[in-house]
């Protein structure tokens, strides 16, 4: 059984990693949106329309995020767009 850290670690990776161009049979890829979290305390948010979770903190403010996450997140004052 790995530690929680592992875990943590992999979830970043993965929300981090840049969108493949695949296609699903529901249609074109989905489309991702580069946010930046402007504070520097850590804080995970559940994206309102994947239901995704994204763990920003001061070493990892900056992930891809699904477009319809982002729109929500770029309401706060603590998100802004950055691509």
């Amino acid at each position: 059984m790995g530690c929680c850290g592992q875990g943590r670690a992999a979830r970043r990776q993965a929300m981090n990693t840049p969108p493949t161009p695949a296609r699903t049979a529901a249609g074109p890829a989905e489309r991702r949106v580069l946010v930046h979290y402007r504070a520097s305390a850590p804080v995970v948010v559940r994206g309102v329309a994947s239901g995704r979770l994204y763990e920003f903190d001061a070493s990892q403010p900056t992930l891809y995020v699904a477009e319809g996450d982002a729109v929500a997140l770029l309401r706060s004052r603590w998100f802004e767009r950055r691509d």
